[in-house]
């Protein structure tokens, strides 16, 4: 009796996670993105994979790398978010993210690297089912300071 019990539950799991599988994808990004940190701000470069679980959550990683060398030039920044998505119409969407980032720049007073939560917004157009632009707002909170980052890009659905 245990074991058809399990062998049950087994297969009410699997039967449940059908319909998110017949949902889930990949998406990747490729964007621009602005960093405005307390000390100046730096422009970047920024990649982002991520997994949509259903159309209402994905988990996303993304890393940036800093484009000019003023007086703060951004060695990295990399983040891992949960995403939750809010589709509007088939075309277009809005979502809110929460996750940790980490951030290694160089100043004019010596390295500062710093970690800590990001949040942020942001809204998705997609002019075919496999590509779009996206646009985004994030808020970085660190032990040693905080920045704002706008970023706008392509988003790649496969």
């Amino acid at each position: 009796m245990r074991k058809f019990a399990i062998m049950a539950a087994v297969a009410a799991t699997a039967l449940m996670a059908l319909p998110t599988a017949a949902h889930a994808e990949w998406y990747a990004g490729a964007a621009y993105t602005n960093f405005d940190y307390d000390g100046g701000d730096v422009d970047a470069v920024t990649g982002r994979l991520g997994y949509k679980f259903n159309p209402n959550f994905a988990v996303e990683g993304e890393a940036s790398t800093g484009l000019d060398d003023g007086d703060v030039e951004l060695n990295h920044n990399a983040a891992l978010y949960g995403v939750a998505m809010l589709p509007v119409t088939d075309q277009f969407g809005v979502h809110g993210r929460l996750g940790w980032q980490t951030t290694e720049a160089d100043t004019p007073f010596g390295e500062v690297e710093d970690d800590g939560v990001a949040y942020g917004v942001g809204a998705h157009w997609n002019f075919t089912p496999g590509f779009g632009l996206r646009a985004d707002y994030t808020r970085l909170e660190g032990d040693e300071g905080e920045a704002d980052a706008l970023s706008l890009g392509a988003a790649f659905n496969f």
